[in-house]
């Protein structure tokens, strides 16, 4: 930019002075840095400044009746958030371990059925039926079925006909009166008369795997799982001795023998018990001693079945066996659908 002259003139018209505009223009100082000595003094100035200052406050403060507490007076600008230095601060923060996941909780087995807090009508028909009309137990089979025991029990119901319950989450039965979505009294008598299962479990429609475990637990034992340990530790009584039927010799080597499984232990020719049991039509077969419930053998339930006729729907009918009626007994069931199906009725 070219220099031009500039004339200062006096209120009289006299010329002063000429100078330039180039001479005019103020210089401008470059800003030049402190010296580390010179920061090092002007950081400490301000340090004790500050705490002179925080001083002042904390003194005011305590004349007032109101000490703070936040910082102490002493403390220095620098250092008054954290004692610790940044870098341990990093540290502790970087090294922390990441928080485990809580495993997730146990979920409650559900009922495959609503709760039944008390036993309904209809299963107290059937109970009463299960316990005033005659059904033999042919076998029972544990097993386990998604990680819960279970029992497979064959039932020969009061006319003959052989009816498997399967005792698991959902108790079922193969019998027609099952099959149509009702509470059967095969399943009431496996649950009441065989497994003894508690009062609040015999008419619940679902169990659940604790009430299973339960209900097995406490039930009585299979006669096929013990009957070689009964036998081993001396429940068998010594085949010696008179049949308590016909009064005749035992003699085991020519003829073959039957004993209470159940309780005593006695022994009986096996041709003797068969005519007792047919001589009790319509009572339950109890032992000649005791008079307990008999119980049967596999291989005797087996070749009763191989023995026994088909029925008219389908099962295996075995009422010639145990000198049952095959004719059903109606005394128990709704009369008015009894007039209706039959004609016949109260």
């Amino acid at each position: 930019m070219p220099a031009t002259a500039v004339t200062r003139t006096s209120r009289r018209g006299a010329v002063s002075k000429v100078t330039s505009a180039k001479s005019r223009s103020v210089p401008q100082k470059k800003p030049t840095l402190p010296s580390p000595e010179e920061a090092r003094v002007l950081e400490e100035l301000e340090q004790d400044q500050y705490t002179l200052n925080r001083t002042k406050q904390w003194v005011a403060s305590l004349s007032d009746g109101k000490a703070e507490t936040e910082t102490s007076p002493l403390i220095p600008m620098s250092k008054s958030v954290s004692s610790k230095p940044a870098a341990t601060k990093l540290s502790s923060t970087t090294t922390k371990s990441p928080k485990q996941k809580k495993k997730p909780e146990q979920e409650e087995e559900k009922r495959l059925r609503r709760f039944r807090s008390k036993p309904p009508a209809s299963f107290l028909v059937k109970l009463q039926r299960a316990r005033t009309q005659r059904m033999v137990v042919l076998g029972r089979r544990r097993v386990t079925q998604n990680g819960a025991p279970c029992e497979h029990v064959d039932i020969v119901g009061s006319t003959g006909n052989v009816y498997e319950v399967f005792v698991c989450h959902t108790p079922t039965c193969t019998c027609p009166d099952a099959l149509k979505g009702n509470e059967c009294k095969h399943k009431v008598y496996a649950l009441s008369t065989v497994l003894k299962a508690p009062e609040h479990l015999q008419y619940q429609l679902a169990l659940l795997t604790t009430e299973l475990e339960e209900i097995f637990a406490n039930a009585p034992p299979i006669p096929t799982d013990i009957g070689e340990e009964e036998d081993s530790k001396g429940n068998r009584k010594p085949t010696d001795g008179e049949c308590p039927i016909c009064y005749m010799d035992l003699h085991p080597e020519h003829n073959k023998l039957v004993w209470c499984k159940a309780q005593c232990g006695h022994n009986l020719h096996k041709s003797c018990f068969d005519q007792w049991a047919a001589s009790m039509a319509g009572k339950e077969v109890r032992c000649v001693y005791c008079r307990t419930p008999w119980e049967l053998d596999v291989g005797d339930s087996e070749a009763i079945k191989k023995a026994g006729e088909y029925s008219a729907d389908g099962y295996v009918n075995v009422a010639q066996q145990f000198g049952m009626s095959r004719a059903r007994d109606y005394t128990s069931y709704h009369q008015p659908w009894v007039r209706r199906q039959f004609g016949v009725g109260w």
